[in-house]
């Protein structure tokens, strides 16, 4: 159930006072508000019209919002990044008081928490990636956090360093040249710019010089490629001043190519200037649009980018500004082609298109401050950009991550995705309409949907509300998945799709008029597993995972608390020398549709002889005389690398396996004696069985359970003619002539 309330609790503004200032006198300490309380909304999963009125917005819909209850129960959230993995996955890191979170967006309408880590409690993060790594620093010191990312697709990110040397622990802002391959941290305390060099080892970045003569807030670092009048320089564009960034302030330009020798190129000192905050460079590196994050709240003036002309970088000049017209502070923008997207606060994001880079013109915007636009710190922080998707990630101080895209249309539900269809039919309304002005073109407004007997492609049917639209499915076979997703096209010729992630992803839905789950268990109790030893050490465990550090679960992976590890100690907590096997009680799979579903952890990534071990899943339907290898997990390093999976396996798709009530499943450790780590988890193992109420309508469809009362089912009944089989129409006890002609008077499409 959705939830949008503010919480009744006193704001924690004296507790992030005393954790650092950003620099002195910072007024956004002054402005602090209690964190807004609220479920994640997953466009792709939950309903959108409960949220719909929330957030005002004009070409822009928003497909995830995960607030800081949704995302750890956070006090505050402050900067975010993003990183897109070698896969092509793509991940919004989520700065909060005291962590960096990492979110997987790839499929923008169901974003996902991969990984958490901790760091000290601030008011203010700033994180940005190189390579395979992040890097996290903060006003609380801690230096910085270096986050090896290279699993990320398996759910594991890494803290694998802590750089602190280079004056005090505190940073603003860290900053990277990605071509160049250095490392800025701006601020904390009255610091300039610290730097580091990254070429060596990304993980153990080297400190390498300073520049100390004014206060950096924030800053750009951009080596000019050839055809430049700066080719190959490496120029730091950097919003600056005297007495931590309060007097003279404005754009510094530097080139910081020689760490030992960095010259200052040209200096600004731009109109109304109060305190020179953050800005971004055009791709044709002409103009800066900088942000002065006080000129609203001191002198009354409306949202104001200043424009600075820096084709000369020895002579910058003011060559105009733009403006919203409303009355918010502008705090962290961004320039990803023709576009410039703006976070300010308590306006939200605000996208203009600088095709004309004197002359922005606003093209959409979504305000995540309900209420007002007043000139306070509260609301947006920064946004992300640069996603090849398209989508936008924004950063919201009492509201969280939110996941935005622009458009002309908008599909959502208005009811939460259904766990199941119907067999004989379901229907599921939507509702489709045009953004900033945009019409849909209803004869594109299509469901695409396949159960196994191939895709079918079925309009939508209109209701009396113009905006909403029924998606019909057609009958499809009862304990089949049925893959579907659907689409419409704007006037203007942009297509989207629900779910987000469309025909690449699609829902997969159960066909089934219910699930009766016959077994369930969350280790909270003894129901009857076994454990095998053939081992030295690191047999399988129940208990609360303590977390040892080597690669072992950190939590259980349905939310109860217990779950089965291998062994369960801080230290040496793996599998050597052998195996051991976690053997399941004797399980009821005899039902028609029966589906086996577990999570399960694997880490074998690391140690003397990594990745040459295996984790082996087994199941049995004669109690465990007779097992078929189910999975397999490793040694090709898939998997490997720890993190929850759910896996769910349909009991008649298994090979070799056959619907029993004498059904056994076990998981197998194994370290081969090569010294590699061996770390596992077992949790929430369940059997469900698939209710199909449309075989007790329609009985005379006893052979294949198509809806269809033919041929097939007369054949059936010869078939089994003389015995007590399903196709005992009647239930006499006997599948005779009664049966025939029950079949006969059935005939067609079931009622």
């Amino acid at each position: 159930m959705f939830r949008l309330q503010v919480l009744a609790t006193v704001a924690t503004g004296s507790v992030i006072v005393a954790s650092a200032l950003a620099h002195q006198d910072d007024p956004k300490l002054r402005d602090r508000q209690p964190p807004v309380q609220a479920d994640a909304f997953r466009a792709d999963l939950d309903k959108a019209d409960h949220v719909r009125g929330a957030f005002e917005s004009d070409g822009i819909m928003m497909l995830s919002w995960l607030s800081l209850s949704a995302l750890g129960g956070y006090q505050s959230g402050n900067d975010c990044w993003g990183y897109v993995s070698p896969s092509g996955r793509e991940y919004a890191l989520m700065g909060v008081n005291s962590a960096t979170i990492f979110v997987d967006v790839t499929v923008p309408g169901n974003a996902t928490i991969v990984e958490t880590i901790s760091g000290p409690d601030s008011l203010w993060r700033d994180i940005k990636t190189y390579q395979n790594y992040a890097y996290s620093v903060s006003e609380g010191g801690s230096g910085i956090q270096v986050m090896d990312m290279s699993n990320i697709d398996l759910g594991v990110v890494t803290l694998v360093n802590t750089i602190t040397d280079g004056g005090t622990s505190a940073t603003h802002n860290v900053v990277i040249d990605t071509t160049s391959g250095f490392l800025y941290r701006t601020g904390g305390g009255s610091n300039g710019l610290r730097i580091y060099d990254l070429n060596p080892d990304p993980a153990a970045p080297v400190y390498v010089g300073t520049w100390t003569n004014k206060y950096v807030h924030d800053a750009q670092i951009i080596t000019y490629p050839a055809g430049t009048p700066y080719a190959g320089k490496q120029i730091a564009f950097c919003y600056a001043g005297f007495n931590g960034g309060w007097e003279q302030t404005g754009l510094t330009i530097l080139d910081v190519t020689n760490k030992s020798n960095i010259v200052i190129l040209g200096e600004l000192e731009y109109t109304n200037n109060n305190y020179s905050h953050q800005g971004w460079v055009s791709e044709d590196l002409q103009y800066v649009y900088l942000n002065d994050e006080l000129d609203e709240q001191n002198t009354g003036t409306p949202t104001t980018t200043r424009i600075i002309d820096v084709s000369d970088l020895s002579s910058p000049g003011q060559a105009g500004t733009c403006s919203t017209g409303l009355t918010s502070i502008d705090h962290n923008l961004y320039i990803h082609g023709d576009r410039m997207y703006q976070a300010n606060y308590r306006s939200g994001l605000q996208v203009f298109d600088i095709s004309d880079p004197l002359s922005p013109v606003r093209t959409g915007w979504f305000d995540t401050y309900p209420g007002d636009d007043g000139a306070s710190f509260n609301g947006m922080w920064s946004n992300y950009p640069y996603m090849p998707s398209g989508i936008t990630i924004c950063s919201d101080l009492e509201r969280g991550l939110f996941v935005l895209s622009a458009a002309s249309i908008e599909i959502s539900l208005l009811e939460d995705l259904p766990e199941l269809l119907s067999p004989t039919g379901a229907t599921l309304p939507v509702r489709i309409r045009g953004l900033a002005g945009n019409q849909a073109d209803p004869d594109t407004f299509k469901l695409l949907v396949n159960d196994g007997s191939g895709e079918q492609i079925i309009p939508l049917s209109p209701t009396s509300d113009p905006e909403v639209w029924n998606v019909n499915f057609p009958n499809m076979d009862c304990g089949n998945f049925a893959n579907w997703h659907v689409t419409a096209t704007s006037l203007s010729g942009q297509t989207v799709t629900l779910p987000s992630g469309g025909p690449s992803n699609p829902y997969e839905t159960l066909v089934a008029d219910g699930l009766i789950e016959t077994f369930k268990d969350d280790f909270q109790t003894d129901t009857g597993w076994t454990v095998e030893i053939d081992c030295i050490d690191g047999e399988w465990t129940r208990g609360v995972p303590v977390n040892g550090g080597r690669g072992d679960p950190v939590t259980d992976a349905d939310g109860s608390g217990l779950c089965f590890v291998t062994d369960n100690e801080i230290g040496n907590s793996d599998v050597d020398g052998g195996l051991t096997r976690l053997v399941s009680p004797t399980l009821d799979a005899s039902a028609t549709g029966a589906i086996l579903t577990y999570w399960r952890w694997y880490s074998n990534d690391f140690g003397a002889a990594p990745n040459e071990d295996i984790f082996l899943v087994e199941v049995s339907d004669d109690g465990g005389t007779n097992w078929f290898t189910l999975e397999t997990v490793g040694p090709d390093g898939l998997g490997t690398s720890g993190g929850w999976f759910q896996k769910q396996f349909p009991i008649d798709s298994m090979g070799g396996i056959s619907p029993s009530d004498n059904f056994r499943v076990r998981f197998t450790a194994e370290d081969s004696g090569s010294g590699s780590v061996v770390e596992a988890g077992v949790d929430g193992v369940s059997i469900t069985a698939v209710d199909c109420d449309d075989l007790e309508d329609c009985p005379a469809d006893c052979a294949n359970g198509d809806g269809v009362v033919d041929v097939q089912d007369i054949l059936e009944i010869l078939a089994q003619f003389g015995t007590a089989g399903d196709c005992d129409v009647n239930g006499n006890g006997v599948v005779d002539v009664s049966d025939i002609l029950e079949v006969i008077s059935a005939w067609g499409v079931c009622p």
